[in-house]
């Protein structure tokens, strides 16, 4: 199940509260023993939307894995009321509360730094008026604020405002997009993220991006991070630098590059030869990326390495079979 945005969150709980945890998880057992509950108890700093009732509150989740919380964890907390839910009738009296955050979903935060809260206040109020633009807005704070979290769930947004006629139509907001997406202080695939969903925008080219970033000064796992994402990027200066990469000293490096160079007639040569590379797992990715490619050299490169021997031998044997059977 995917994994809910921020937005989602705020806008989807019927109360929302910045709650301090007093006790680890513990367990109510029913007076007859007819149930058993694990919950805990929490006490509510400030309230964002609804009304929590107390200023002490037990909640039990209701999510794919308990939440990773420890008394005097500050969190903050989305709920939905027992007795509205049919499925938890019979423990309303005694937990008026329970949240659907799981672990991974605890929105843990520091209790001197307002962001989440903040933001959380700001999408419940464009729940009720929704604005595309200030939406944008939002989503560029988030990714902003230096918060790997708030980082994951502004990707998710744009790819969801993305599809909106007006989107990154400010030059402002589409400038603060392009910034993020050039500077070396983020993630590498975060970038790229940004650079997909930013193609096709007005005055932004998504091919002199990668090509930007494939150049820039880059850790071994950073190459294997672009080198996956060049696979659909047909452009003459993306395939130089995926020829270099099949040059390269390490083997993940190569292996990455072979991915993406399957069906470019002008690294064949390249993969060819990295069918003999003494790393087995880079030979076979070479065998892979030949069967990718019908033309009369790559299919004499697996006649010649399927009548020998050793898994790249059988594993060019299989692709030649492959393609001789009927479709």
């Amino acid at each position: 199940m995917q994994r809910k945005t921020l937005r989602q969150w705020a806008g989807q709980a019927q109360v929302v509260v910045v709650a301090r945890v007093r006790t680890p998880l513990q367990v109510w057992s029913a007076p007859d023993g007819s149930d058993h509950q694990e919950y805990f108890s929490l006490e509510v700093v400030e309230t964002l939307a609804g009304d929590p009732g107390a200023r002490v509150l037990d909640v039990f989740a209701h999510a794919e894995g308990e939440p990773r919380i420890r008394a005097g964890d500050t969190l903050v907390l989305f709920l939905d009321r027992t007795g509205l839910s049919p499925e938890f009738t019979a423990l309303a009296e005694r937990f008026p509360f329970f949240t659907g955050q799981g672990a991974g979903q605890e929105w843990r935060i520091d209790p001197d730094d307002p962001t989440v809260p903040t933001l959380v206040r700001q999408w419940r109020a464009l729940q009720t008026e929704p604005d595309d633009r200030a939406s944008l807005r939002l989503v560029i704070v988030q990714l902003q604020a230096g918060d790997p979290r708030l980082a994951a769930d502004a990707i998710v947004e744009l790819v969801r405002l993305r599809g909106r006629p007006d989107f990154a139509a400010d030059p402002e907001d589409r400038a603060s997009l392009v910034a993020m997406s050039q500077s070396a202080d983020r993630p590498v695939a975060q970038r790229l993220a940004l650079i997909q969903i930013l193609d096709g925008v007005e005055g932004f080219s998504a091919v002199d991006a990668i090509v930007s970033l494939a150049r820039s000064r880059l850790s071994p796992p950073e190459r294997v991070v672009v080198a996956r994402a060049c696979a659909r990027v047909l452009d003459p200066q993306v395939t130089r630098w995926l020829g270099e990469m099949l040059e390269s000293s390490g083997s993940a490096t190569r292996i990455a590059a072979l991915g993406s160079a399957a069906g470019r007639p002008e690294l064949a040569d390249q993969i060819v030869s990295l069918t003999d590379d003494p790393d087995p797992q880079v030979a076979r990715a070479a065998v892979r990326a030949l069967g990718a490619d019908s033309s009369p050299k790559a299919t004499a490169a697996l006649e010649r390495i399927a009548a020998g021997e050793g898994p790249a031998a059988a594993l060019a044997a299989g692709v030649l079979r492959g393609r001789d059977r009927p479709s």
